[in-house]
This record gives C-alpha cells, sequence and structure tokens, in this order.
C-alpha cells in the first residue's frame, strides 16, 4: 500500500533571471534532448508556481522502463581518497540495492506505456570508480552521455540508467541534478543522470538529521531518487508528464513525508536503509483525493 504524507515547509534561495539564463545557456548542452533538472528549492519553488486546470500527468505514447536498471559511475581522482568519499560510495549501493521491491519504487506502478505495466523491479549493476579528472563545471548532455559510454564501452544497457556522480560540483547553477538521453558513438540509445558533488549546498539539502548518513550523502539520495523515478516514467522525453513539462519528481520535489506517525519525513527500503527521500507524484491518488499536497497545493504526492 502507497503512503500519503504531508507538504512540508521549503527555503527559498534566491537567483537572478540573468544568472538562471546563463546556468541554462551554459550547462544544458541539448545533444539532441533536453536535460531535465532537478532544480534546487528556491527554484522549484518558482517552477511549481503553475496550477494547471488539469495537474495529471499525461502520457506522451513513448516508451516507460517496466523495469529499472541501474548504474552508478563516481567520475574523479578524489574518488579513491577515502577522507572524501566518506560514506557516500557504500551508501550509494545501499540505496539501489534497496530500491528493487520496495514501497517507493511503487510509486511508479500505474504509469505504463502500449507496451505494458511498470514494476517495482530494480537491478542495480553495482559502481564503477572512473579515477580520471572530472570537469570542474557542470557536464552537459553530451559530456555525460560520453563519459558513460565510455565506461560501459558503447555497450549501454538501452533499459538502464547511469548516473554520473562527479566529485566537482556544478558551478553556479539553480539545480541540484538532472537525467538525459543521447546515443554512443555507435548509436546504441543510452540514458543518463548527473550528480555533482553537493556537499555543504544548503539549495540541496534534504536537511536529514537522524539517519546517520552525512550531509552529502543524504543530498546525493534524495536526487537520486528524483532523477531514478523521473527516468523509470518518462526516460527520453516521450512518457509520463503534465501540461507544463513537470515529471512525475518535479511535482512533489522538496516535499517530505512527515506525518504525526513519521516526523522526521523518512523512507525504509526494502533492505531496511532509511532515508530522507522527497514524495513522488501519483494521479491516481490525485484523483481518489488520497495524496497530500505539494507547493501549489495540489493533492497528489505518495511515497
Amino acid at each position: 500500500m502507497i503512503r500519503t504524507v504531508s507538504l512540508i515547509a521549503v527555503l527559498f534561495l534566491t537567483m537572478s533571471a540573468a544568472s538562471q539564463t546563463r546556468a541554462f545557456a551554459e550547462d544544458r548542452d541539448m545533444n539532441g534532448a533536453p536535460a531535465h533538472l532537478h532544480l534546487d528549492k528556491g527554484a522549484a519553488h518558482s517552477a511549481s508556481g503553475s496550477t494547471s486546470s488539469n495537474p495529471l500527468l499525461l502520457y506522451k505514447g513513448g516508451a516507460v522502463l517496466h523495469s529499472s536498471t541501474t548504474m552508478a559511475i563516481f567520475w574523479g581522482t578524489q574518488w579513491n581518497t577515502p577522507s572524501f568519499a566518506g560514506d557516500k560510495i557504500n551508501g550509494i549501493d545501499l540505496f539501489f540495492s534497496g530500491m528493487n521491491a520496495s514501497e517507493y519504487a511503487s510509486t511508479a506502478l500505474e504509469y505504463g506505456d502500449t507496451t505494458g505495466s511498470i514494476t517495482s523491479s530494480s537491478l542495480y549493476l553495482g559502481h564503477v570508480i572512473d579515477a580520471t579528472a572530472a570537469p570542474n563545471r557542470a557536464l552537459s548532455t553530451s559530456s555525460a552521455v560520453a563519459e558513460a559510454c565510455k565506461v560501459v564501452g558503447n555497450n549501454p544497457n538501452p533499459s538502464a540508467l547511469y548516473l554520473i556522480y562527479t566529485a566537482t560540483g556544478a558551478g553556479h547553477v539553480n539545480y541540484c541534478a538532472w537525467h538525459s538521453w543521447g546515443t554512443c558513438s555507435n548509436g546504441a540509445p543510452i540514458q543518463v543522470a548527473y550528480m555533482p558533488n553537493l556537499d555543504g549546498l544548503a539549495g540541496c539539502d534534504p536537511q536529514d538529521a537522524v539517519t546517520g548518513h552525512s550531509q552529502g550523502l543524504a543530498a546525493l539520495a534524495n536526487v537520486t531518487a528524483h532523477e531514478l523515478l523521473e527516468t523509470i516514467t518518462d526516460p527520453r522525453g516521450t512518457g509520463w508528464v503534465d501540461s507544463s513539462g513537470n515529471e512525475n519528481g518535479d511535482k512533489c520535489a522538496w516535499s517530505f513525508p512527515i506525518t504525526t506517525s513519521n516526523p522526521y519525513g523518512l523512507s525504509t527500503l526494502s533492505n531496511g536503509t532509511t532515508w530522507k527521500l522527497q514524495m513522488e507524484w501519483s494521479n491516481a491518488a490525485y484523483t481518489a483525493g488520497t495524496g497530500l499536497p505539494n507547493r501549489s497545493s495540489q493533492l497528489g504526492c505518495i511515497y
């Protein structure tokens, strides 16, 4: 049974319109496909202001991922340094291992395609450390695709998401992560996600004070959940989005499951690990009136 949760207050960060424009221009290399940004708290609040008469996710006719396969790519020389890596690599391994058959993965079950339904099955292929130097600025779609294709030898699983965790930050941008897609040099299709170093970034911090995870790991896990569930329901831009282009993660971004019975807003995955993860949007919960509000007071967030 999917649980419904309440809205929490969000922090507002400011960023000038000129800076936002520059961030998009510099850091969104389309490479034939747009990167779906997980905006930081302040930018996400502004983007969520649209209150369409139809808040439901709409099916665009393309493919979804009926089951997810994931691989984590840790890119950067620092990942081999224990004092830098801390709990992040092992923590991300545990996060993905626990996603299989979890209640959190089940939030996407209602969004199928013309060939079948989504399941909560999630296969983790493990992680790879690429100890070459990562770029000192945000990845573009093309650079993320090139890195993932390099790691898998131009032979990606077409149904997998390759998540790139750079040791470097993204610079002065208004987002915390993104997912996109492209093709390897041999034409093989691939889905990618980019998670920069989020250590110390207030706008990307879920403010997890009780699980024992470091701030950096907690932030990465939360944005990873966002990008994974969006890729499952909209892997190549032809799946499920609302009339404003928001995906299931966008519609409940920075809303955590804080209730009287769950005062810290935690989610427990199938391997027993506990995380502070945002909620995901459910058309069914919204229609039935059983969801709880996002920042636009639309009652459709579940976990």
